[in-house]
């Protein structure tokens, strides 16, 4: 098992990404702060092979208690990507990442969360449903409806 330092150090600015992706920008910073502090004081009662996911779910919890206790929160914005090398490729993606952001904004929290963990985080659908504390079907079903609502949102504004 790594030392904390260590395991912070590494996973730092994934656990903000994710925080960032549900809840903004401005609210994502003071619920990591509250997760890691939760996490130091569970250190060492985590499973060594499951980190990351036990990691996610204490930023979720995080996230969500802020959603619950109505505090305000920020407006998803670009700045929880890093952009590419060259002054090109920063252009084209933050073209395409403005796009993406407004479309995961028009996604629920849950939908958000779980396209997010797939397709930003790479992780496995039983590694979501560890986090979002769910059935894998139920995972499924979240990503399932989050492609086709995004599908349906990119259609609608390729006609405009």
């Amino acid at each position: 098992m790594p030392s904390f330092e260590d395991f912070h150090q590494l996973r730092a600015k994934h656990a903000l990404h994710y925080a960032r992706a549900i809840l903004g920008s401005d609210a994502a910073e003071d619920v990591c702060q509250e997760a890691w502090l939760k996490a130091w004081r569970a250190w060492g009662a985590a499973d060594p092979a499951k980190l990351d996911s036990w990691l996610l779910a204490i930023v979720r919890n995080c996230c969500y208690e802020r959603l619950r206790s109505n505090r305000p929160t920020a407006v998803l914005t670009a700045d929880a990507a890093v952009p590419a090398a060259s002054h090109e490729d920063v252009v084209i993606a933050a073209l395409e990442l403005a796009a993406a952001w407004v479309l995961l904004q028009k996604l629920s929290p849950a939908l958000r969360e779980a396209l997010w963990l797939r397709e930003i985080m790479d992780l496995s659908y039983a590694e979501i449903a560890d986090v979002q504390q769910v059935p894998v079907g139920t995972v499924m079903s979240r990503l399932h409806a989050a492609r086709r609502k995004a599908a349906r949102l990119v259609a609608a504004r390729q006609r405009r």
